[in-house]
């Protein structure tokens, strides 16, 4: 009982921190220690895995514990956020990132429908979305890109901006430290988890999104009095310079982001069984791909390419003091909320109400969506949670994938229902319009995504 308390009053404290903006990595490191102290004070437990170390020292263990983590999760997932945001971060150097954006947004001169447009143009946001991962950056380039198309047939510019904040949202993207350790907490490869369960409830979810901005968006607008035809050839300035997709690339770079993608599936067991590579091994070697390519294009000059390798390594080093250092602390964390014997409470609590996994998984997302909403961010509400998963799946018996997806994707819907959220603060400054009313615009789509991608998922993990 002694553990409950402490587990709870140290979590209540943790939420406060996180939620008034403290460093994560410190709070989920911090609380973490402290409940594995108050574990070996009061003899709840063991918590230090057979591949680490002993001290000799009951508390010196705790130290043990956490160079254990980082020595683990460096080596595995790790290495492999650090290798995939460098590709990301090479891939925007070279100018592959623009390549595939400006042949994305083509389409969007055929569209003469204002709503069909609003349609079309969260679409075109989620397909950019695949090669740009940073959702604010991904808000104000569609923004910017595609606003004033939108703007000159009439549309509202709150409609624009609710079109533009939630192009992160469900995300499909295949290269990010959240589907990494998602499909970790899953037990799944990385191919298993996108292209089974991540993809095939997602893509239903993105359309159940994009329609229900289509008659939010005109529901709203009629309710102000917006006529679209009345509207039309109007201009949408931005105060500020909003840098543009470059086409100095070679066309045929766009395809170079989807590379790990393709390469995944043809070096798996439906394609090419024999050769067996590491996911963190084959987008290095995309990189070595993409290193060629830059060789030919610039005639190997080896200042270009020195340039394009330090960004990589660079990339990989802020991924490590960000998204690395966060997923080390939630383990650290989720260890001493074990050690006190939370995961157990909580499984107890579920099968004693009849809760089962479908309850545990509506609790998860209603956890995260409330953080997401809160604070404003996505990695803070999500990783702390999906370390607890696989022993609460195990538990209760249950698909893991029935935990880990609803809540990994709550935390990308949710988003734009924060008004503090970057990507909504950004694209209200862009529109001059209160991040309050973005919020409202993009409310019903967000809402219904929650409730169909958790669905879909139920379906699917059955």
């Amino acid at each position: 009982m002694i553990g409950i308390l402490i587990g709870t009053l140290t979590l209540v404290v943790v939420g406060w921190a996180i939620l008034k903006g403290k460093y994560a990595p410190l709070v989920l490191f911090t609380s973490g220690a402290f409940m594995l102290a108050c574990a070996v004070f009061f003899d709840l437990g063991t918590f230090l895995p057979k591949k680490a170390l002993p001290t000799g020292n009951d508390y010196l263990d705790i130290i043990e514990f956490i160079r254990y983590m980082f020595s683990n999760r460096l080596a595995g997932l790790g290495l492999l956020i650090m290798v995939m945001v460098g590709f990301a971060s090479y891939m925007t150097h070279i100018g592959a990132n623009d390549a595939f954006v400006n042949i994305a947004i083509k389409p969007l001169s055929a569209i003469k429908s204002p709503y069909a447009m609003v349609f079309v143009a969260f679409l075109l946001g989620k397909a950019v979305s695949m090669v740009i991962t940073s959702a604010v950056g991904l808000g104000v380039l569609c923004l910017a890109l595609m606003g004033p198309a939108l703007a000159a047939l009439g549309m509202n510019r709150k409609a624009i901006g609710a079109v533009f904040v939630t192009s992160g949202a469900a995300s499909l993207v295949l290269l990010g430290g959240s589907t990494a350790a998602a499909a970790k907490a899953c037990e799944l490869t990385i191919l298993d988890y996108v292209f089974v369960y991540k993809i095939p409830a997602g893509l239903p979810t993105v359309l159940v999104m994009g329609l229900a901005h289509v008659f939010w968006q005109r529901y709203l607008d009629r309710k102000e009095g917006w006529v679209p035809t009345e509207h039309r050839g109007e201009t949408l300035v931005f105060e500020e310079d909003v840098k543009r997709p470059s086409s100095a690339a070679p066309k045929i770079y766009a395809f170079l982001p989807f590379l790990p993608m393709v390469l995944v599936v043809v070096f798996s067991r439906y394609v090419i069984d024999s050769v067996k590579l590491d996911i963190s091994a084959l987008i290095l070697l995309c990189v070595v791909i993409a290193m060629f390519c830059e060789a030919l294009r610039w005639k190997f000059n080896a200042e270009k390419l020195g340039a394009g390798l330090k960004v990589f390594l660079q990339a990989m080093g802020k991924s490590m003091a960000g998204v690395v250092s966060l997923v080390i602390a939630a383990g650290v964390f989720a260890e001493g909320f074990k050690a006190l014997g939370m995961l157990d409470a909580i499984v107890s609590l579920a099968s004693t109400v009849g809760a089962g996994g479908l309850g545990m998984s509506v609790l998860f997302v209603l956890i995260t969506t409330a953080v997401t909403v809160i604070a404003g961010s996505n990695g803070a509400s999500f990783y702390p949670l999906v370390e607890m998963v696989p022993k609460i799946a195990k538990d209760l018996g249950v698909n893991p994938v029935m935990l880990v997806l609803p809540m990994h994707q709550a935390s990308t819907i949710a988003r734009p229902l924060s008004p503090v959220a970057g990507v909504v603060v950004a694209i209200a400054g862009m529109l001059k319009m209160s991040p309050l009313e973005l919020v409202k615009r993009a409310s019903v789509p967000c809402i219904l995504g929650l409730i169909a991608h958790h669905l879909f998922v139920f379906w699917l993990s059955l």
